[in-house]
């Protein structure tokens, strides 16, 4: 009998000892599903590079999911529809959007709630095909210099966000940029710079800019794209570099740290070592080049791997985090894109008890958290901060949202901490022209140089006079015309430089007594969006405008 309990206890010991513990997590998730998981490494038990692509998604897959519900599909279907069958402007695709949006937003912000794990939808047969696509791309003379490292986080990943999965390497399979020479010559890794460049350059992007949530859309449905965010154009030349054995994937900072928003954008990785940011229309590596005035104060990186050192992965679910860090799929690589220094505070006596703190940056209204640190005792520690740029520490709760921690500081350009309080006792007047920056208005401001104000005495100024030409501005603020302007006209108009919209926000004339004069007739270019009509330029708000649909010199 003791030979038989001791026989029993071996066997179940070696049973136990035959799990692979890195699969196990998701192989419990999967349920039902998990026959589909384990027959994808049956079918690889004699290829073993394919079974440890196959092991790599597994063993991550219970961080990947999908948005469900009706309105996930119908917006997904809808915007794939029009954006094959329909073409228009930015004022057309605006209205597309926000007549759907009217329609099924609130459902939609709904579904943020309604995770399809992949673990528990993915089958046997799509895993098994992507995995053998990927492969036969990571064969070709341009794709060769991957580590089985890169080719697994930036090329073998079957989708980019939390997308309906689809067979988007079929769609976007195409011989678009790949010469001849690549095909047949030696491996070289200049060859997949020249395809990247081939491939994205030519593309355009008008950017829409949504007010709400709203879901990734499938891969397939970004090959007819013609308005989307910066996230889903990110997503698209994602994937078109992907599905020719390119590694690629999304960077972003969760806040701009001197401008309101945050930014995404494709990164794409020509051998192992080197990462270049684009946008569609650009040159590879000049994204940032045309965005010097832009500060990062920090930049992550999504791959589909679950990165232990992720806050999402050392905090286990221990306490409430913010949304951008609830994900284990984050590397921070703020060091490669600016000069970054470590940084510790002091905090606030008498704050809740948390184990971490954050920093937050302010967007033009509120502070947004853009990284996270420990807390030890009565301090906080954050590791590669963006230099230049001012921060709050703060706390974060599910209950209460952000709160201030510590005193506001700027971090100088060396890398030191200059706390940033309020001295009540010595104070002095400043006089501020704008108090946050706003580069969407300096590019207007720029657009209205050499802009010309005319008077005439015929509806059609043929017998125009000019009174002013409008020289190099530095401001947005209210300037002063005042033209020598003889005898005594009818008409008077602002007439827009070549290659503008005629964008203007305030426009004001008055007699000689100082009285403003009220326009009796408006003619011109009214083929403009409902809320930038020509009424914007006497509302007395600075904030709204008038832009024409219309490019002028065209």
């Amino acid at each position: 009998m003791k030979t038989k309990h001791l026989f029993a206890i071996l066997l179940a010991t070696g049973l136990a000892g035959c799990q692979d513990a890195p699969l196990e997590p998701a192989l419990e998730q999967a349920g039902d599903n998990r026959k589909e998981l384990e027959a994808v490494l049956e079918h690889y038990a004699d290829e073993p590079l394919k079974e440890q692509a196959a092991r790599f998604l597994i063993e991550h897959m219970d961080a990947q999911y999908a948005f469900g519900g009706e309105a996930v599909e119908q917006y997904g279907n809808c915007m794939d529809s029009l954006f094959r069958h329909c073409n228009g402007d930015r004022v057309f695709w605006i209205m597309k959007y926000d007549t759907l949006l009217q329609r099924i937003g609130t459902e939609l912000s709904l579904c943020q709630q309604q995770k399809l794990p992949d673990t528990q939808t993915l089958t046997a047969g799509f895993l098994t095909e992507q995995i053998d696509s990927a492969f036969t791309l990571w064969q070709q003379n341009w794709t060769r210099q991957y580590s089985f490292d890169t080719f697994c986080r930036y090329v073998l990943p079957y989708r980019v966000g939390h997308e309906r999965t689809g067979n988007w390497r079929r769609t976007f399979v195409t011989p678009v940029g790949i010469r001849a020479e690549y095909r047949t010559a030696a491996p070289n890794t200049t060859y997949a710079y020249g395809i990247a460049n081939n491939i994205l350059g030519s593309m355009r992007s008008e950017i829409y800019y949504p007010p709400q949530f709203l879901p990734d859309l499938p891969l397939e449905a970004l090959a007819h794209v013609k308005s989307a965010s910066c996230k889903e154009y990110a997503h698209l030349c994602v994937t078109l570099l992907r599905a020719h054995g390119l590694a690629a994937t999304v960077d972003f900072t969760p806040q701009w740290g001197n401008r309101s928003m945050g930014h995404e954008w494709c990164v794409f990785f020509p051998d192992d070592h080197t990462a270049i940011p684009f946008n569609p229309g650009e040159r590879l590596g000049d994204h940032f080049m045309k965005r010097k005035e832009d500060r990062l104060p920090k930049v992550f990186r999504t791959t589909y791997e679950k990165r232990p050192e992720s806050l999402c992965m050392q905090n286990q679910g221990r306490e409430a985090i913010p949304e951008v860090f609830d994900t284990p799929c984050l590397i921070d690589v703020t060091r490669e894109y600016t000069q970054t220094a470590d940084v510790e505070v002091p905090l606030y006596g008498g704050l809740p008890h948390s184990r971490y703190a954050y920093l937050a940056v302010f967007d033009n209204q509120d502070w947004s958290i853009v990284h996270w640190g420990e807390r030890k005792g009565g301090r906080a520690s954050f590791a590669d901060m963006a230099c230049g740029i001012v921060y709050l520490p703060v706390l974060y709760s599910d209950e209460y949202g952000v709160q201030p921690a510590g005193d506001a500081f700027l971090l100088d350009t060396a890398g030191t901490v200059r706390p940033l309080v309020a001295d009540t006792a010595r104070r002095r007047t400043v006089r501020v022209k704008r108090k946050f920056r706003d580069t969407r208005s300096n590019q207007f401001l720029q657009a209205v140089v050499g802009g010309k104000f005319q008077v005439a005495n015929k509806e059609d100024f043929s017998d125009s006079l000019t009174l002013h030409v409008i020289p190099r501005l530095e401001d947005n603020k209210y300037h002063l015309v005042s033209p020598r302007c003889p005898g005594r006209y009818k008409y008077f108009r602002y007439l827009s430089p070549d290659w503008s919209r005629g964008n203007m926000a305030e426009l004001y004339t008055f007699n000689a007594a100082g009285d403003t004069l009220k326009p009796k007739r408006l003619m011109g270019n009214f083929h403009v969006r409902p809320w930038c009509g020509p009424e914007n330029l006497f509302d007395g708000n600075v904030l709204s405008f008038y832009d024409s649909h219309d490019v002028f010199g065209v």
